[in-house]
């Protein structure tokens, strides 16, 4: 209505001849009166839509029960209760997100490509959302698949400030008959700052089953006074094969030495469930049921076990990849795995696992047709899994691949740490500091992610999609990501276009490596950097539990 209003009565002043009578004066008038009235309207109008458009998003404490305790989290959810937020991307980016917690908050859109300043990362690109208060977030989508969003500020990811984020379209719609979001979290009765302090020597004890696991074989680890080092040993543990005749990935035995890992977790959950009370998905026998998988984990990788049921990754971190059979899959802290997978004529009941790297701790859905048993499931394992490695992501091939052009700058992202004082650095430095990684727009650029330690580390560039081109030494023309896991002793590079200006966040995704040092910053020359303040991010850290 409005648009028509404006363009009818501009025409109007446009083309209307006027005289300096009285009566011709004060048409004019009028009719500029009417042109402003139309414009003001209008604005108001569009505003007010936009406004009643917007998805509001409650950080909120919530009770949750875990082996029956009840417990309390943080859950990002809508006035009906709905987790998280799922538009379709033709309408755009809406939300506005109301701070219900006692300390402050911030909101990042994991893998989205957005503007600078709607990034969600406080002390880098916004400043944080005190408690009652809330903050606006409107951006055109460019992107659809499988993503999810979740707290930078502090520790908050480990007391599940996270949900899923889903953008839709068409074409997503199209690839199954049905589909199921399943998020996996890993669950202590340990606060997360308690956590932290026993990571860094602080405390003296645990107070749950959690307990801590130091890097014996770590190079830069040196045994602290009294310190009992668990023996390093191989035993029998689960790990992903690649069978080259049959050209998928699968399940096989092999024996390793222990996994290093930071934290032995109490449970595993998957949307919010441990596996004795898993949730029951109904599907229909003969259909295809896509499952949209998120490692929405603080400190743990996975294993997806399909069991009998034959699995082709669609997609990984939302982008489309050559389809790739298997029923075995590795899913590294931060990144989505899109599964698809046909149920059986027969129908029955399927479960879909997930093993912690390293332990025996499972959890999962399982996928059930009209009338069959819902079987009792064990929530560990017979095997520990083996550490996460290279050999998915040296198969995985992007169904659209960036553009090949000559790579313009090359900088180096060294992995280390130091697990005596728990101190993890990126080239050197643990943050806060003032080193940034500088480019220029346009610039087609390559990082190098060198993994100096004993400890995988899955690595997240914020407002860029990149592309993994070499593992190792061999060139390949891997999955487009946002986050990739770096095995321990690995060196991978990848590459991503410069065409995103602001300063953006990079940081291995393990949070308590990300809260101890391994973060930098990937600077654009020219660019303002108004909430850019590293001094502050240590008080993160005093608002947690």
């Amino acid at each position: 209505m409005w648009p028509a209003c404006i363009k009818s009565s501009s025409a109007l002043l446009r083309n209307a001849k006027f005289s300096d009578e009285p009566e011709s004066v004060n048409m004019k008038v009028h009719l500029s009166i009417l042109a402003a009235t139309c414009l003001f309207l209008g604005f108001s109008t569009a505003a007010r839509s936009a406004e009643r458009e917007a998805v509001k998003l409650f950080v909120r404490e919530v009770p949750l029960q875990v082996q029956g305790r009840e417990v309390q989290v943080v859950a990002i959810e809508q006035e009906d209760g709905t987790q998280g937020y799922s538009p379709q991307k033709d309408d755009g980016f809406h939300v506005e997100v109301v701070n219900e917690l006692k300390v402050p908050t911030t909101l990042h859109w994991h893998g989205l490509i957005v503007p600078n300043s709607m990034d969600g990362v406080p002390f880098v690109t916004q400043a944080p959302i005190p408690p009652g208060e809330r903050y606006r977030y409107d951006f055109p989508l460019k992107q659809t698949g499988t993503y999810w969003m979740h707290s930078h500020y502090g520790l908050q990811e480990q007391l599940f400030n996270s949900a899923p984020l889903i953008i839709r379209s068409p074409e997503e719609d199209a690839k199954a008959d049905q589909e199921v979001v399943v998020m996996l979290s890993d669950f202590s009765f340990t606060p997360p700052n308690e956590i932290l302090r026993n990571l860094q020597g602080q405390n003296s004890s645990q107070t749950s089953q959690s307990e801590l696991m130091p890097s014996p074989r770590s190079e830069e680890m040196s045994p602290k006074p009294g310190m009992n080092m668990p023996k390093t040993e191989v035993s029998e543990m689960t790990a992903q094969v690649w069978d080259e005749n049959a050209k998928t990935l699968g399940k096989t035995t092999v024996s390793s030495p222990p996994v290093d890992i930071d934290v032995h977790y109490d449970a595993l959950l998957a949307n919010r469930r441990t596996l004795d009370d898993p949730e029951i998905v109904s599907v229909k026998a003969g259909s295809r049921v896509l499952l949209r998988l998120i490692a929405a984990s603080s400190a743990t990788n996975f294993y997806i076990d399909t069991g009998v049921l034959d699995a082709q990754i669609l997609a990984v971190d939302g982008q489309a990849v050559q389809p790739l059979k298997g029923s075995f899959f590795q899913l590294g802290i931060a990144q989505r795995l899109d599964l698809l997978v046909t149920i059986p004529e027969a129908g029955g009941a399927f479960p879909i696992l997930a093993q912690g790297e390293g332990t025996t701790l499972l959890a999962g859905i399982v996928l059930v047709t009209k009338e069959a048993a819902i079987p009792k499931l064990a929530t560990n394992a017979a095997l520990k899994t083996a550490a996460l490695d290279n050999t998915q992501e040296q198969k995985l091939r992007a169904l659209s691949p960036l553009p090949e052009r000559p790579v313009d700058l090359t900088l180096p992202v060294a992995l280390g740490g130091d697990m005596a004082r728990y101190v993890w650095t990126i080239n050197g430095e643990a943050y806060p500091n003032r080193n940034s990684l500088d480019v220029k727009a346009g610039q087609r650029v390559a990082l190098t992610f060198t993994n100096q330690t004993m400890m995988p580390h899955p690595m997240h560039l914020h407002g860029h999609d990149f592309q993994v081109v070499e593992i190792d030494g061999a060139l390949i023309s891997g999955a487009m990501r946002d986050t990739v896991v770096v095995p321990p002793k690995s060196t991978i590079r990848v590459i991503f276009q410069a065409d995103n200006a602001g300063i953006w966040a990079l940081h291995c995704h393990l949070l308590y490596h990300l809260a101890t040092g391994m973060f930098t910053v990937v600077k654009y020359e020219g660019v303002e950097t108004p909430f850019w303040q590293p001094e502050k991010t240590p008080t993160e850290l005093q608002d947690g539990r």
